[in-house]
């Protein structure tokens, strides 16, 4: 998640602001003069204070200026309409064949017939493994300091004056605009690694540097990720398998494709480089291979398990490199293909780690359809998927394309280790099929962990955190498996009882006492339904499908339950 976006509010303001400085760049602007021209401007539109305002532009003219001089005089130069297309995703329209674009799979040969799945043994082995994601370590987080500060981000020492005690940063962290603290960070790997000590394996699934998005910098970013993992290492005598979140880059979001002409100053090799130096020491080489190529691997965990870790901030909105090359960036999709179709052939099962959800507003819906036709062309072979990002804690379900009706594969959305926004820190540990032969390697269930920010704000520094158990999934549900087919009767049950909403509300957002005081209206329900079955940000087809009914409605059933019931008795 980005704060600041979106800075413009209309299509007709965006192409205005636009216009006005990609006229600027064409006119042959200094870095020095489009810095202080774009200060002027955003002050003058009161977007941002004017010190906001110059870290973002300092830290992205350099790469607009490259890139707007590089396409200058092309077939396909950087107009107004693309920049505002992609920075405002989906509200103005962004057309044409460079954004339109899809990829041939047909290499992968026909969808093959759906593998009968036998039921699993009660006494089948299983794998225990950890999700953590969107840790969000501020190194400057202060504790009493503003949290209530007039800038997009707060709890940092030079943010104003506490007026009030209640506007003070809690020890632990806190529910409103502030990031994690890095003792906090290292509680609760240090809880996971004591309550959990039959691990076989972690995954990490990005977001790493705070949101401080105007003052962050490649050295400091550095620091903070090698602190960070050495933290994990430390922690957790299994293998970590991580994944690069949109925050890791500097400037925030931006992830350069292949092309040797782009500066290494302005590319992302640096991530790329650090990554492959910080990762699983015992990957393949043609792993970091592509590791240093673009941030996304292959590592077969288990025999029969291989896990695919690709990074999709090249589907990110506000990736601003998407203006240069869109197009598969990197030839990542089609390398997944190729993975994919490598396991089906050994019969192996997927897991994929992702950092944004698919089908969420910050993907872009071109490259969110071409993986949407990987996912239902594997159907036997990915069985499950997991991403971050959202610092909620949900689920997606995918549909056979042929199909609607049927579901095929879910993504599990873990939440995330940051209470940014009004929501507790958690972590999740999901039950996989373990190794065996005929393992499906789905999860079986999942557990979050958390503990209330409040609760441990008013215990003080010397007490830590009361780490407990939010909810075990089949348990909280009811429900035989976590198969889709019964998430799919799960989420049909969601739409007609408000109690098990209510339910589903309060995990999603753990439990964070600001999110219950909101609470969430019809719209919030319908949106957190919704989202469950949408896997393209653009196409509410399913959504469109479900048969909701009003919170009123579900008021009158409940009291006609309630009324028959005391007849009855």
């Amino acid at each position: 998640m980005t704060p600041l976006i979106p800075l413009v509010l209309s299509c007709g303001m965006c192409y205005l602001a636009a216009n006005t400085v990609l006229t600027w760049i064409n006119e042959g602007a200094t870095k020095e003069e489009m810095v202080e021209r774009i200060v002027t401007l955003c002050v003058t539109m009161n977007l941002q204070k004017e010190h906001i305002c110059r870290g973002i532009a300092e830290a992205h003219a350099d790469m607009a200026i490259w890139m707007v001089n590089k396409k200058k005089g092309t077939d396909n130069p950087i107009t107004a309409e693309a920049v505002c297309g992609f920075a405002l995703f989906p509200q103005c329209p962004l057309e044409g064949p460079l954004y339109t674009w899809s990829l041939d799979f047909e290499f992968t040969g026909p969808k093959p017939e759906l593998l009968e799945e036998h039921p699993i043994p009660e006494d089948a082995p299983t794998l225990k493994v950890l999700h953590l994601t969107d840790v969000h370590v501020d190194p400057h987080y202060t504790p009493g300091s503003n949290a209530e500060c007039d800038e997009p981000m707060c709890c940092r020492k030079d943010q104003g004056e506490v007026k009030d005690p209640k506007d003070a940063a809690g020890f632990w962290g806190d529910y409103r605009n502030c990031d994690t603290p890095m003792h906090a960070f290292k509680d609760l790997i240090k809880h996971a690694a004591k309550q959990h000590t039959n691990l076989d394996y972690v995954i990490f699934t990005g977001d790493v540097i705070d949101h401080f998005i105007w003052a962050t910098g490649k050295q400091s970013n550095v620091e903070t990720i090698k602190t960070v993992m050495e933290e994990m290492k430390q922690a957790f005598s299994v293998p970590i398998l991580p994944i690069i979140g949109n925050h890791e880059a500097h400037p925030v979001n931006v992830f350069s494709g292949l092309h040797p002409e782009i500066p290494e100053e302005l590319s992302s090799n640096w991530v790329y480089a650090l990554a492959a130096e910080m990762w699983l020491p015992e990957m393949t080489e043609a792993s970091k291979e592509t590791v240093r190529k673009g941030g996304f691997y292959a590592h077969e965990i288990k025999p029969g398990l291989v896990v695919i870790a690709i990074n999709n901030n090249y589907c990110y909105h506000l990736n601003w490199w998407l203006l240069y090359d869109n197009k598969d960036p990197t030839g990542q999709l089609q390398w997944l293909a190729e993975q994919l179709l490598e396991a089906e052939k050994a019969q192996k099962k997927v897991h994929i780690l992702a950092h944004i959800p698919a089908g969420s507003s910050s993907c872009w819906d071109v490259w969110s359809k071409e993986y949407r036709k990987l996912i239902h062309r594997f159907e036997n072979t990915v069985v499950a998927q997991f991403h971050g990002h959202t610092h909620y804690d949900h689920f997606n379900l995918y549909y056979d394309l042929e199909n609607p009706s049927r579901a095929i594969s879910a993504a599990f959305v873990g939440g995330g280790a940051t209470a940014y926004t009004d929501v507790n820190p958690n972590y999740r540990v999901y039950t996989v099929d373990g190794v065996r032969e005929g393992s499906t390697f789905r999860v079986l269930d999942h557990e979050t962990w958390y503990y209330n920010l409040t609760e441990a704000n008013l215990a003080g520094p010397d007490v830590p955190p009361n780490w407990q158990k939010l909810y075990n999934f089949k348990e909280a549900y009811g429900l035989a498996s976590l198969h889709p087919k019964d998430l799919d009767a799960f989420v049909t049950n969601l739409v007609k009882d408000k109690d098990l909403q209510d339910k589903y509300y309060g995990y999603y957002v753990k439990l964070g006492d600001s999110s219950l005081e909101k609470g969430c209206n019809d719209k919030c329900r319908k949106s957190l339904i919704c989202d469950i079955v949408t896997t393209v940000h653009t196409d509410d087809a399913k959504c469109k499908s479900m048969p909701f009914e009003s919170n009123n409605a579900l008021k009158r059933k409940k009291r006609d339950k309630e009324a028959a019931i005391r007849i009855e008795t």
